[in-house]
């Protein structure tokens, strides 16, 4: 049996802030995903076209992109995913 079929899987509430009505997207998606697909993932939820650099925030540290194209990676070089964050029920990530 794979890993993949053991994983974790996170179901997540996207939402936007600050606009009214309240626009949100809910997204199933396994725990050894990337913040770099994570991201992908929320493009292709909401129709979006890429067009922004991204980030994520979460105990006061930042996960983005830069310019020059490098990903969310943590400080052995290693791509993040969402099982290293070791996330809990109701955590908000921004």
């Amino acid at each position: 049996m794979s890993d993949v079929a053991n994983s974790e899987v996170y179901q997540l509430k996207v939402s936007l802030r600050r606009i009214s009505p309240m626009i949100w997207r809910r997204l199933l998606v396994p725990e050894e995903v990337t913040l770099y697909a994570l991201h992908r993932a929320i493009q292709i939820a909401f129709s979006w076209e890429d067009y922004h650099l991204h980030a994520f925030k979460l105990h006061s540290r930042h996960y983005g992109t830069t310019w020059t194209g490098e990903r969310h990676r943590d400080a052995a070089g290693r791509e993040v995913t969402l099982a290293d964050l070791q996330l809990r029920v109701r955590q908000r990530i921004h």
